[in-house]
């Protein structure tokens, strides 16, 4: 992914000096942005950097700087390109010149010339450097992929806790301004910006404290007794999905995947505590379920799980909301019925992402296995106060009818019973040719969790 630094509109003591350290620390390019200053002022400040990184400046003002100091690079605002015609642009491609430019209306971009070799495009999201500069796209935005286009970088609001969203909006690259500047923390960050992979490698603007540290400090203000607990290199770095090869669900399904925890929340206990329960009471399978609930809130919380998955070596299913599965990176992202399709949902969160969809009847079982599920989440098996609008109850019964049917028609996908599940049910659930099971008050309410869950793996494996 392109990534390039703009200036500060400002000049400040030792700017140059600051220049050269970010190059040296790994800077590709940076944009002189210097609105009204004067062509003397940009001079002064373009001698103050080191020749040898000349060529990987562009200039926004005072073009004809760029003949005297090497400069390679000439950006054009969207107000000038528009009173410049096309035969300049051609004139200064000939001459080596690398044009770019910028845009607020992605229509234009079928419209732009050729000759630009990338466009900056935003606000994306609010602005860091400018107050009431506020984003234009929503969460759920992805630019269109194979695009006979310049490429498109994207500027605006751009931090350490959104990059990654960047990424899954298909943007060819990103433009940082407030994030690199602000509060003189851009020395610190350039090394990690080259190869942006995790939110863990980016940490502008959080004091030199990645992402996953902040959260794991809060973490340990919530559970101290049970962070302590945790070793520190637990935190370092987290999982990745496995990736994916030909065959269904089986290709990536672990043994830990039979006994399946899906969080939940009381007057005493949230949904991340529910999940911290479960982790140690040895459940290696996580479910983040979370109803009625602002996307933001959800990803607050999903991010909280990931780190504490990650700890307990355990992985992160998200429930409903494929974005924020993007976002922190899950294992697997789990749809009901009433949620977004399954194909669509697959393109956002990509094809090594463990998917799961619900099922109530035979149909939906083969609904889901035309639509690339990885597994099912079959139920509800008895009533359930952890689910509203709950379908109809299918019971042993009902699941030995539905497994039948799919023997018959040569239709197989690892099956998990949900719904209302308790300890005493499980073995005959096994018996009935249910791959798994997936609990939630059965384990909170337990008056000894690590010993149900060892019971209950036991039985499963």
């Amino acid at each position: 992914m392109k990534i390039i630094i703009i200036s500060r509109p400002d000049f400040f003591p030792g700017e140059g000096n600051a220049i050269n350290r970010l190059f040296q620390e790994g800077m590709e390019n940076l944009h002189l942005r210097k609105p009204e200053c004067s062509r003397e002022d940009l001079s002064k400040l373009i001698e103050s950097v080191d020749t040898d990184y000349h060529s990987r400046l562009s200039l926004h003002q005072h073009h004809d700087l760029a003949a005297e100091f090497g400069i390679t690079g000439l950006h054009f605002p969207e107000k000038q390109r528009k009173a410049t015609g096309e035969e300049l642009w051609q004139d200064l491609i000939a001459k080596g010149y690398r044009l770019s430019t910028s845009i607020h209306d992605l229509a234009e971009l079928e419209r732009l010339s050729d000759a630009f070799s990338y466009t900056f495009f935003g606000p994306v999201f609010d602005s860091i450097s400018k107050a009431g500069y506020n984003g234009v796209l929503d969460e759920d935005f992805i630019l269109a992929k194979n695009r006979n286009t310049p490429e498109v970088i994207a500027l605006g609001g751009i931090n350490a806790f959104n990059i990654q969203k960047i990424q899954r909006m298909n943007f060819d690259g990103v433009a940082l301004l407030g994030a690199v500047w602000q509060e003189n923390q851009s020395l610190k960050s350039i090394k990690s910006i080259k190869s942006i992979k995790s939110i863990d490698s980016f940490n502008l603007g959080t004091g030199g404290l990645s992402p996953r540290q902040l959260i794991w400090a809060e973490l340990r203000q919530q559970f101290p007794a049970a962070i302590e607990t945790i070793p520190e290199q637990f935190i370092a770095k987290g999982q990745s999905p496995k990736k994916s090869i030909a065959g269904g669900f089986s290709r990536r399904i672990i043994r830990d995947g039979r006994l399946q925890f899906v969080s939940n929340e009381n007057g005493e206990v949230s949904h991340v505590q529910s999940i911290l329960l479960a982790l140690e009471a040895g459940c290696k399978w996580i479910q983040l379920r979370v109803k009625d609930r602002p996307k933001d809130e959800v990803l607050e919380m999903a991010e909280k799980a990931k780190l504490l998955c990650d700890s307990f070596d355990a992985k992160l299913i998200i429930n409903d909301f494929p974005h924020v599965a993007n976002s922190v990176n899950a294992y697997g992202l789990h749809l009901g019925l009433d949620d977004m399709p399954l194909r669509k949902a697959r393109e956002i969160v990509g094809e090594e992402m463990i998917l799961g969809g619900t099922a109530n009847t035979l149909e939906h079982v083969i609904q889901r296995i035309e639509e690339g599920a990885d597994y099912v989440g079959l139920g509800p098996y008895r009533f359930t106060t952890t689910k509203q609008n709950l379908s109809p109850i299918l019971g042993l019964e009902g699941y030995q009818r539905i497994l039948h049917e799919l023997s018959l028609r040569k239709c197989y996908i690892p099956i998990i019973a949900i719904g209302g599940i308790r300890q005493e049910d499980i073995a005959s659930l096994k018996a009935a040719g249910l791959y798994g099971v997936a609990i939630s008050s059965a384990l909170i309410n337990s008056e000894n969790t690590k010993e149900t869950v060892q019971e209950i793996q036991q039985i499963l494996c």
